[in-house]
């Protein structure tokens, strides 16, 4: 053992020697330098030392030009064989005799890339897809060039826009938007004209009723069941005739295994004329007085459920008659970063608009099980009481605490609230699917334009330093409208006062630190904020104390300086607040380096808490092509954006919390009547009763929709 470590030592001080004597003779024939190495054997030259102290590379390049090829075919050749491609071609360079270190180095740089190259690839297993499994990030679409990821520098040639996703092909195309809109003008206009018949029919037979209660009606009208039992019967069967298309809907739904709040508000009726015509023609249920047939009720569930449908119907042809407008100056989609508005075709609105609200699919789940609760629960009452005659009592009084009279106006009463607003406002929002993408979201993404519209950015003053005006204001002109900043029309005006016309740009660049960079008839200018400025190590004026100012300078020397005033809008200001209140975070896409959430602080009292993302996620969040819209802005402004995105949120939450509340109302409803039916004590909940407590629940339920629309 130790003759071998020896042996080792003695072989380690002879490779030493060997080497020191190869270098000694390197360093007396021929200076090496670390770039002449990396040159010859197709490594990047590296940079000089006096470019450590650069300004930063663009975070964003956007050439408008393609740039020349500068290499010859050996520097391609050498590009290839950095990507891992084996090159045989190395540039020749006259070397002397003692570069045997080289070859040394060469021979292991070799040996290392191919072991390399026959290294076998490892392939990622395939991921499971179970029912639970979440998405991993890497499996989701790049908002941005990954690339650009913890760097610097991206290039926007390789900077591909995102690819919007491809659409669904809808099962059925959508019809025209103007029979959509004659459509549903025609069932709101119908099922209104059945709400009011229903409502009168509903009045008149609790007027008696009430009049009774208080000893205002004659002795006839208690001892003579045509009076008191069969007109009862009529009216209700009329408030069925009128109901007609609950039925028929109930009846559609229930043929497709879907169990709806019409269903039961069609057996309660059913049940109810059942349960008068045993009072009015069987004496064994005539004798129990203390139980009367629960027809008004039966009435009053039906109106609402005619006025549900009417109001439903109502809210969905006032959105269709906004998107019937013509194209929609702006679209409301949803992005990887948040709700955008965009511009695009509004193909797809209607679908997503006549979708179902997520009270109908809770409902579906639960009223199976109430309905076959109520029908064994009834059974047992009836069973309980020895009366056969008392079964449709007991059924009808058990499905009227379970149809509860709030279930049709969970959906569509803060609909047609939120409904009405946004069409005051320009806006259609489509129903409850579009609603819900933009409450999922919880953020709205902002642009230059959305927080300072045109008039509220101004020019207070200039400043030119050693150049011509008309050569400063095409410059600037010119990378403020390739940039696409906010104050792109402030200098275009500027421009188009003093009669001057855009240069050409070549190689447009954007910069993290607040500004663009660019190439005009071979000159470098830089167009950006002082700090931008000061980075790219031009030069400012001392005792310059300009916040909101712009600064142009060509080939590293400031030329002028441009003092760009902000100025706060009323309807920018309501909204920021109303997005504060509403717990929105505002993401800012903004491009004008002035724009960030300090400015808006300063302006507006408040940022609302805004997100302010890398310039590589700000330029990809600031496209404006869209698609799949959730809502139609016809209007310009924050305003309409942000009463879109808190109404969302505001009809989401209402009806989510009115359909828990129904449903809890449902449940109650049918455990109270059933333990009274089965007790028989049905003076405890005569009709009156019976519907005091039903609409103590639905005005429960009701509360958080009576004020939607009130932000």
């Amino acid at each position: 053992m130790e003759s071998k470590d020896l042996e080792f030592e003695t072989t380690l001080d002879e490779s030493k020697t060997l080497l020191d004597g190869a270098a000694r003779v390197a360093d007396e024939e021929y200076e090496f330098t670390l770039e002449s190495i990396l040159a010859e054997f197709g490594g990047d030259a590296a940079k000089p030392a006096e470019e450590d102290a650069a300004p930063p590379e663009p975070a964003v390049s956007v050439p408008t030009t393609l740039p020349e090829l500068t290499g010859g075919e050996e520097e391609n050749e050498e590009e290839e064989d950095d990507e891992g491609a084996m090159a045989d071609i190395v540039p020749e360079v006259d070397t002397p005799q003692s570069v045997s270190l080289q070859e040394i180095l060469s021979q292991t740089v070799q040996e290392v890339l191919d072991e390399q190259k026959h290294e076998p690839v490892l392939e990622e297993p395939p991921r499971r897809r179970g029912l639970f499994s979440r998405k991993k990030v890497s499996e989701t679409d790049e908002l941005y060039d990954s690339s650009s990821v913890g760097g610097e520098r991206i290039s926007a040639a390789s900077r591909e826009k995102p690819q919007p996703e491809p659409e669904e092909t809808p099962a059925k195309p959508e019809p025209p938007i103007e029979e959509t809109v004659a459509d549903y003008r025609a069932a709101a206009q119908n099922a209104r004209g059945m709400t009011r018949v229903s409502l009168l029919i509903s009045a008149l037979m609790w007027l008696p009723q009430l009049l009774d209660r208080f000893s205002l009606m004659p002795e006839i009208y208690a001892s003579e069941p045509l009076l008191n039992v069969l007109p009862y019967f009529v009216l209700l069967a009329l408030v069925c005739v009128m109901g007609r298309e609950v039925i028929l809907y109930a009846v559609e739904k229930l043929a497709s295994l879907k169990l709806t709040y019409e269903l039961l508000t069609t057996l309660l009726c059913l049940a109810a004329l059942v349960d008068t015509a045993l009072f009015f023609l069987h004496p064994a249920r005539a004798q129990l007085t203390a139980a009367p047939p629960l027809h008004s009720i039966a009435a009053l569930a039906m109106t609402c459920a005619l006025w549900g449908r009417s109001m439903l119907f109502r809210s969905l042809y006032d959105s269709f008659r906004i998107a019937a407008l013509g194209d929609a100056p702006y679209l409301i989609t949803l992005t990887a970063g948040g709700a955008a508005k965009r511009t695009g075709s509004t193909t797809g609105f209607s679908t997503t608009a006549e979708r179902e609200d997520v009270s109908g699919r809770a409902q579906a789940v639960v009223l199976p099980v109430i309905l076959v609760g109520a029908i064994v629960l009834s059974i047992l009452a009836t069973v309980e009481g020895k009366n056969g005659a008392i079964y449709f009592r007991n059924l009808s009084a058990i499905l009227a605490g379970a149809t509860t009279l709030s279930f049709p106006l969970v959906y569509s009463l803060p609909l047609r609230k939120i409904t009405r607003r946004l069409t005051k406002s320009g806006s259609a929002l489509a129903g409850y699917s579009g609603a819900d993408q933009i409450r999922r979201s919880n953020c709205l993404i902002l642009t230059d334009t959305d927080l300072f519209p045109p008039g509220t950015v101004t020019l207070s003053g200039l400043k030119i330093f050693g150049e011509e005006s008309g050569k400063v204001f095409s410059y600037a002109a010119t990378m403020a409208h390739a940039s696409e900043t906010g104050i792109a029309r402030l200098f275009d005006n500027l421009l188009a006062a003093e009669g001057g016309k855009l240069e050409p740009l070549s190689d447009l660049n954007y910069y993290e630190e607040g500004g663009v960079g660019g190439t005009i008839h071979g000159e470098t200018v830089l167009f950006g904020t002082s700090s931008f400025c000061r980075r790219m190590g031009i030069t400012l004026p001392q005792g310059m104390k300009l916040k909101t100012g712009m600064f142009l300078a060509v080939d590293g020397s400031l030329i002028a300086v441009f003092a760009v005033k902000y100025m706060a809008s009323e309807n920018v200001d309501w909204a920021l607040h109303a997005l504060h209140r509403a717990h929105i975070t505002p993401v800012l896409a903004v491009r004008d380096g002035n724009i960030t959430p300090a400015l808006l602080k300063r302006m507006f009292g408040t940022d609302a808490r805004a997100v302010y993302p890398r310039l590589s996620t700000r330029l990809a969040l600031s496209e404006k092509a869209g698609s799949k819209p959730c809502a139609l802005i016809y209007r310009d402004g924050l305003m309409p954006y942000a009463e879109l995105a808190v109404g969302s949120k505001r009809l989401c939450r209402a009806i989510s919390a009115g359909n828990v509340i129904s449903l809890a109302s449902s449940v109650a409803g049918t455990l109270l009547t059933y333990y009274f039916s089965f007790i028989a004590n049905y003076t405890l909940f005569t009709p009156w009763k019976l519907v005091l407590f039903l609409l103590l629940w639905a005005i429960a339920s009701l509360v958080h929709a009576l004020f939607v629309d009130k932000y």
